[in-house]
């Protein structure tokens, strides 16, 4: 896949479980299309913030490590999808000079090929503001982290969408919003977003949403299969995005309430 024009990169990576951190950096730096510049942002106490600034210095590659400004742990999803927020918030002024920035996750290993694949897409599709892979696994709950609303402007009904990996795995489709796991954005409107997620939803969907109401598509890429890795019992299990997925839907109660069920499994 050939890019139309040499583009500049600024891969992101927020960090908060060290111990999955070796085989991310694996999956990045054998990336097809080569990664030069890496901001990862540890979200934690001293020690491990040194324990990660570590394993970063030796890559070669331009890399900045910084320690996050949240003030506290966050253990409930409201709490965390703040903190999440925080961290992007801090990252979007640490990046100078980019035209796109991809997004990983610290539970996630991409495919070798995940950002040539969605730099094809960038360069495929007119006014892309962000597109994606495929992950399953958020929360804890086996759904494609993609999704559709149904009015972009006054959003009361979100599903995610039906898992495609199988059945159409070069098959590309439009979203609304998608998880920051394997995201290629538009540097210019990354930097100029102010991430929260006050309203009941996540600081990624809610930047799906704020590039879909400036007019910008989104999209999701079904042949870039991203491995979610978890823990249970101080066991790593990982999760493929080949793997059953249900889809799920949030509907609004109030400004800040969303009601979630489980449609069906397919």
């Amino acid at each position: 896949m050939n890019q139309k024009k040499f583009l500049k990169i600024c891969t992101i990576l927020p960090v908060s479980r060290i111990n999955l951190l070796d085989s991310v950096i694996t999956s990045l730096i054998n990336q097809t299309h080569k990664i030069d510049n890496l901001i990862v942002v540890y979200d934690g106490d001293q020690n491990g913030f040194v324990e990660v600034r570590n394993k970063i210095s030796v890559l070669k590659l331009n890399a900045i490590c910084a320690q996050s400004n949240n003030a506290t742990k966050a253990f409930s999803i409201p709490d965390r999808r703040k903190n999440i927020a925080n961290i992007h918030n801090q990252i979007r002024n640490m990046i100078n000079d980019a035209d796109w920035v991809f997004s990983v996750e610290d539970d996630g290993m991409v495919p070798l090929n995940a950002l040539e694949r969605l730099l094809n897409v960038a360069n495929t599709y007119d006014n892309v503001g962000m597109a994606t892979g495929v992950e399953l696994g958020r929360w804890g709950v086996p759904y494609v982290g993609a999704w559709v609303v149904d009015n972009v402007d006054d959003v009361k009904i979100i599903t995610s969408v039906k898992n495609k990996t199988l059945i159409e795995p070069y098959c590309v489709d439009e979203i609304d919003a998608c998880g920051l796991y394997c995201a290629l954005i538009r540097a210019d409107q990354y930097k100029k977003h102010n991430f929260f997620a006050h309203n009941g939803l996540g600081a990624d969907v809610n930047l799906g949403l704020y590039l879909r109401k400036l007019g910008f598509k989104n999209y999701i890429d079904w042949g870039i299969p991203i491995t979610h890795i978890t823990n249970k019992d101080d066991i790593d299990i990982l999760i493929s995005a080949y793997n059953d997925a249900s889809i799920v839907e949030l509907r609004k109660i109030s400004d800040n309430v969303w009601e979630s069920r489980k449609i069906k499994k397919e």
